[in-house]
């Protein structure tokens, strides 16, 4: 998610020290010149039951408030020359400035893995390349706006065996 990218971009140019070191990847256009790393979402998991809550509710409508749990894994793709950025953003995750910035957006850290980057291998003519995967748990929130049953018709026969067919006719808050 495109917020999710925003903030591991944050994480990101807080541990190098280089403020806008980091892009969104797979976006296209003109690539940045120099070092710089690209963050891409890879996926996401529901690692909980969602709980529901009632935020509010009036006489017609009832608004839920659903949290749930989610495990995320990004992408951090870095090209530099000298590695000093790779290893800090392998090493920096429990670093307090980051946890300081994790607390404020809500973000857990799980793990930072390398990333083999294989087509890298085969070129012989590109620069130097790094990448990781990297997990978070971040909890999710949504809202629902769902219409009160304001009157309810209930109608229906019953049956007894060897007495005729009763009607039943019931009206709720008409």
């Amino acid at each position: 998610m495109n917020i999710d990218v925003k903030v591991v971009q944050l994480f990101i140019d807080t541990m190098v020290g280089i403020p806008k070191f980091s892009y969104p990847g797979r976006k296209g256009g003109p690539r940045p010149s120099g070092e710089f790393a690209t963050v891409s979402f890879l996926e996401e998991y529901q690692e909980s039951i969602p709980a529901q809550k009632i935020k509010v509710q009036d006489s017609t409508t009832t608004t839920y408030n659903t949290r749930s749990l989610a495990r995320i894994r990004l992408r951090i793709n870095i090209i530099e020359t000298d590695g000093v950025a790779a290893s800090k953003i392998m090493h920096g995750w429990t670093t307090e400035a980051i946890k300081a910035r994790m607390i404020a957006t809500g973000y857990g850290f799980l793990r930072c893995t390398p990333i083999s980057l294989e087509d890298a291998k085969l070129e012989k003519e590109w620069e130097p390349r790094q990448g990781f995967a990297v997990e978070f748990y971040v909890e999710r929130n949504f809202e629902e706006v769902v219409d009160n049953i304001t009157q309810l018709t209930v109608s229906g026969e019953f049956y007894e065996v060897g007495i005729d067919t009763y009607l039943s006719n019931y009206d709720i808050n008409i």
